[in-house]
């Protein structure tokens, strides 16, 4: 049948939805839009076929939810009468037609309920049931559609859209039908068998109540009430209770057998007992009446019973279910259970529910893969640390209360014993052959897992402190000495525990971690089993030595502020680290320590620091023995240690890996200068990468070199000591021959990169392809060592302008033509933040106030004029080369926007350096400086107009400084004053364009910002260009009229506080926008 809506055969359309076809099924959308779907629903609904009966009532629900407007009043309140009707016609139907009348009833009753409708739920009730009788259908009919539609119209009310008026009016009626709604339900799910009896029930109730279907049913129906509040202690208590109370009856069957227990009912009253007891509203109000009922019902013997069968059967889902509720409520009363432990009619309870969650917390899992039973109390463990924590500081100042803490403690801390014998064994890997077995999946859960174990672990060291490290130190030792290389698991879940805990134990903790890092445990326990090794064959062997390997060293890291404090055993924890570093599988771990180590023991270190740059030396010699970003890694902690030194020993020390270096980097160079001529920059790789590498390593040793950013701060603040330190330190590493020679050698070979033939050249622009990492490599190098305080390889300014325009020239290159100035490159925008980058770093470096420690530099005068060159050409290189990537310039922004925002973020930090930078720039270039930022102005876009914004704001407010005798500053002030009376009036332009509703209100702080530094800086020049741009019809909006733009002029204009200048254009944004009244404002 071919299904068209024109003509359409609505018999052969009946018979095809019966079917259904998917022919049907396509068009049915369709014609549900027109006016006869409402009769054919009807239509529908009284056919034999369940197909037919479901698709009428789904026509129906649509089309008063779509085409509601389109009845008459009449047809609308006659269509309630027919909606019942067909609830009762439909009641002894199959669940999924009955659900959808229901459906189409619940939709009704969100137009009408409560203008029309009122006391919508307890009168469609009572007239469901007098339908039903009529009909003379069995009262069970009736239970079943009531329940239908208890459950489901909650979940209506939730996922339609309704106005706010209207919702508040529908949840205010259907609150009012909760205890109705509630006394029903709870009828039903006391016909659970033992149940406690209840008068006056519903027979409908009582009927349905036999199945636990409709048991189940009714308490998912609860679940979905609770969200409209039942309020009162009585109400919701008495609704606990009975929870409670029907669980207990559930474990008996569960556990005794005889009438068989629905699953899906119990997982829908422990559903429903889940969300009551998280309740945190209620517990704020009843935790001492909710609190104390959970605990006496709970702390009788079924629960456990249950816990101990799920245990007995494996049952991980049955365990699941019961142990939701406990933990919510554990988790929600937390405090209480803490007030309570040594309470005389509590405490047995207390204890019985701990036992509880230590069983929930012991249940076997399956090594990380089905641990969702045990994972799940974890959470309380942490909470209850927290409340105990909270619990002893109250008590401080009150005797009584802290003999109760005391008692509290004592109780709490037996407990995390017991939780941590748990937690160990819960950590432990598992036998070998199921780990060989396990997939990638499997393996990272368990993974996964332990992390989250980690982090209870040292929520019981919290509890335990010193009985802590005393167990796990005791049990380590003893292990060290009787482990097999078949059997190593329980060690190393030991040590697992012992790492985990490393960020909180205290520094002066000097009873047992002494033990556990002494130098015969080190030497003799530790060192042995990591140089020890296995063959290739032994596949067990092996996953068990490295696992044990890798936690003790990742124990020894993880204790690196400890280590501070015991200098005397770094000599002997040093070299068992660095021992591993030629292990492969090791060497990231290892790394990872030697790291923590260096990072914290920094001045301790200093005596090993010859030690230590061999260490880099023989890294640096093995090659790709240790990964590159390893050997990195050891580089700056290395140098890091090595720059705690005095100037004088950092030299002697670094001069090793300093020849290393040389060596290294001329024979990788050299091994680029000769490659193949005419071989491709992707067929370069292997001849680039040694000297990449070893470029890499500079970067990082010159990272680590980095003097003290505290010693600096306080140097340029003018203190003595640090000048003097900063000066002594300069002077060594300008004088000591090693180091001259080294920054020779580097600037040359970097330069040398520039000109080697090797490099392929472009067609269209003839310029010399230098491969990209090696120029951003150099820039870093350049970052990195050109400092305010003085570096060991810090170059000289010109030295570093050189290198940097050479690195340019590869990346960019001018073409004059008949259209104009044009910047080729195709790689010139991905490079360019780089560069940026780090002529900002020098600017911040070179531009300032000349110090008695930077010898690498040159006059300010002669450093002025040589950075107004190199950021004239980088301002119109750029410009130029946005120009050519789209039609407009602000197209072009829009596409770069991080090369816009580099732009002005090195421009704003000239301003706030050296602001006389700008004298030394060429006039077309601050043109087109200020074009740049008109543009990117325009564009609603946070990358372009946040770092445009800061530099006209910063630009703004120095032109109106006033005169100084800094002549040079004084310039500077006349240029930006200049600047901002050519371009200031389409700048605020620009900016009440975008007020206006041009861009995002999110950009409306930026803009206030800028246009506060307008009126406050330049007053008279804002105010009567803001007469001249708002005088202009329909700017910057038609939604804003002459009253409300003198009234925004007159308010921005007269105040002096930047909240209320933002206030004010806030307030006329959303006028300009048209948004007041509404939702948005």
């Amino acid at each position: 049948m071919l299904m068209t809506l024109e003509g359409i055969d609505l018999q052969s359309f009946a018979q095809a939805l019966s079917v259904p076809t998917q022919e049907a099924l396509q068009a049915l959308p369709q014609f549900q839009k027109q006016q006869n779907a409402w009769q054919f629903a009807f239509d529908l609904l009284v056919s034999d076929n369940v197909n037919c009966r479901f698709f009428g009532a789904h026509t129906l629900q649509v089309k008063i939810a779509r085409d509601w407007a389109t009845l008459d009043e009449e047809r609308q309140n006659a269509l309630r009468s027919e909606l019942i009707r067909l609830v009762v016609d439909q009641s002894d139907a199959p669940l999924n037609v009955l659900s959808k009348v229901n459906q189409a009833l619940s939709t009704y009753a969100l137009h009408t309920v409560p203008d029309v409708w009122c006391n919508f739920l307890p009168s469609a009730i009572d007239e469901i049931q007098e339908r039903v009788a009529e009909a003379g259908k069995n009262v069970e009919c009736a239970g079943h559609a009531i329940i239908d539609l208890l459950e489901l119209f909650p979940e209506e009310l939730n996922r339609t859209a309704i106005a706010l008026t209207q919702h508040a009016k529908l949840i205010q009626d259907t609150k009012d039908s909760l205890p109705c709604v509630l006394d029903i339900l709870t009828s039903v799910v006391r016909g659970l068998p033992g149940s406690p009896a209840v008068a006056n029930a519903p027979e409908f109730a009582v009927r349905v109540g036999q199945s636990p279907t409709w048991r189940a049913r009714a308490w998912k129906a609860i679940l979905q009430w609770l969200q409209f509040g039942v309020s009162g202690d009585t109400l919701f208590v008495s609704l606990l209770d009975l929870g409670l109370q029907q669980l207990e009856v559930m474990a008996a069957y569960q556990l005794n057998g005889g009438i068989a227990v629905d699953d899906d009912e119990v997982g829908a009253a422990t559903a429903a007992l889940d969300d009551m007891t998280s309740n945190m509203n209620i517990a704020s109000k009843y935790a001492k009446t909710v609190g104390t009922l959970v605990l006496e019902r709970i702390g009788q013997p079924w629960i456990s019973n249950v816990f101990k069968q799920c245990i007995a059967d494996k049952n991980d889902q049955c365990a699941l279910q019961w142990g939701s509720m406990l933990v919510s409520f554990g988790e929600t009363y937390t405090e209480f259970i803490i007030q309570k432990m040594t309470d005389p009619q509590l405490s047995e309870h207390v204890n019985t529910f701990l036992q509880i969650m230590l069983a929930l917390s012991r249940f076997p899992g399956y090594h990380g893969i089905d641990e969702d039973v045990s994972d799940q109390p974890l959470n309380f463990w942490y909470l209850l640390q927290e409340a105990l924590v909270d619990f002893m500081y109250e008590s401080e100042d009150d005797p009584e209360l802290a003999q109760k803490a005391a008692g509290t403690q004592t109780i709490v801390k037996q407990v995390y014993i017991e939780l941590l014998k748990i937690l160990v064994s819960k950590c432990t890997y598992p036998p070998t052959d199921v780990w060989m077995d396990a997939d990638k999946e499997e393996k990272e859960r368990f993974i996964g897992y332990r992390r989250e174990v980690a982090d209870a672990l040292l929520n019981a060291y919290y509890v335990l402190r010193q009985d802590m490290l005393s167990m796990l130190v005791d049990e380590s030792i003893n292990s060290m000495g009787t482990f097999t290389l078949e059997s190593w698991q329980g060690l190393e879940a030991l040590l697992f525990a012992l790492k985990s805990i490393g960020e909180a134990v205290p520094e002066s903790e000097s009873t047992f971690l002494p033990r556990l890092f002494s130098a015969d445990v080190l030497t003799q326990s530790f060192m042995p089993v990591l140089q020890a090794s296995v063959g290739d064959d032994n596949r067990t062997a092996q996953w068990g030595l490295a696992s044990i390997k890798t936690s003790i060293l990742s124990l020894i890291g993880a204790y690196g502020e400890w280590w501070k404090s015991h200098p005397e055993l770094l000599p002997v924890a040093v070299p068992c680290v660095t021992s591993s570093l030629s292990q492969p599988g090791l060497v990231q771990t290892a790394v990872a320590a030697f790291r923590r180590i260096c990072d914290s023991c920094r001045e301790q270190l200093t005596e090993a620091s010859g030690s230590m740059v061999l260490l880099a030396r023989e890294v640096l010699l093995a090659g790709n023995s240790v990964p590159l970003r390893e050997q990195q890694r050891i580089f700056e902690s290395v140098a890091e240690v090595t720059a705690a030194q005095h100037p004088d020993k950092q030299v002697e020390s670094l001069v090793p890996l300093i020849s290393a270096l040389v060596e290294v980097l001329s024979k990788s160079a050299s091994l680029l200068e000769n490659a193949p001529s005419g071989t491709s920059l992707c067929d370069l790789e292997p001849y680039t990468a040694p000297f990449l590498n070893n470029l890499r390593l500079v970067d990082s040793l010159a990272r680590g070199l980095q003097f003290s950013d505290d010693v600096e701060e306080t140097a340029l603040v003018g203190d003595a000591e640090a000048t003097a330190a900063l000066t002594h330190a300069a002077q060594c590493y300008h004088n000591a021959r090693v180091l001259q020679e080294f920054r020779a050698t580097l600037l040359e070979l970097m330069n040398r990169v520039f000109v080697m033939p090797v490099w392929p050249r472009d067609a269209q622009t003839h310029m010399t392809q230098v491969d990209d990492c090696l120029v951003e490599c150099m820039l870093s190098i350049i970052n990195n060592s050109a400092r305010r305080g003085p570096h060991a390889l810090a170059f000289g300014f010109g030295d570093v302008l050189a290198l940097v325009g050479s690195a340019w020239n590869t990346t960019v290159a001018r073409s004059e033509g008949m259209a104009g100035t044009t910047v080729l490159g195709s790689r010139w925008s991905d490079q360019c933040p780089v560069f940026l980058q780090c002529i900002s770093q020098l600017v911040t470096v070179f531009s300032t106030k000349e110090n008695s420690w930077q010898l690498a530099r040159t006059n300010t005068d002669e450093a002025d004029r040589m950075l107004g060159a190199v950021l004239t050409r980088l301002i119109d290189d750029i410009y130029f080369g946005i120009s050519r990537e789209a039609d407009t310039l602000a197209t072009a922004i829009e596409q770069q926007p991080v090369i816009n925002e580099y732009v002005f973020d090195l421009c704003t930090r000239v301003l706030q350096t050296r602001p006389e930078l700008f004298t030394n720039l060429e006039q077309a270039s601050i043109a087109r400086l200020c074009d740049l930022s008109l543009q990117a102005l325009s564009i609603p876009n946070r990358l372009a107009l946040k770092p445009t914004a800061y530099f006209l704001t910063a630009l703004i407010r120095l032109s109106s400084n006033s005169s100084s005798s800094d002549t040079r500053r004084q310039a500077a002030v006349e240029l930006l004053g200049a600047l901002w009376n050519e371009y200031g009036a389409a700048w605020l332009g620009t900016t009440l364009a975008a007020i206006g509703g041009t861009h995002p209100r999110s950009l409306l702080p930026n803009l206030s910002e800028l246009l506060f530094a307008m009126t406050k800086n330049h007053l008279v020049t804002t105010r009567q260009w803001l007469g001249e741009l708002l005088s202009q019809p329909e700017f910057p909006s038609k939604h804003v009229d002459g009253t409300a733009k003198r009234m925004f002029v007159q308010n921005i204009v007269g105040t002096r506080s930047f909240a209320k200048a933002k206030g004010v254009v806030n307030e006329f944004s959303i006028k300009c926008r048209n948004l007041q009244g509404t939702a948005y404002v």
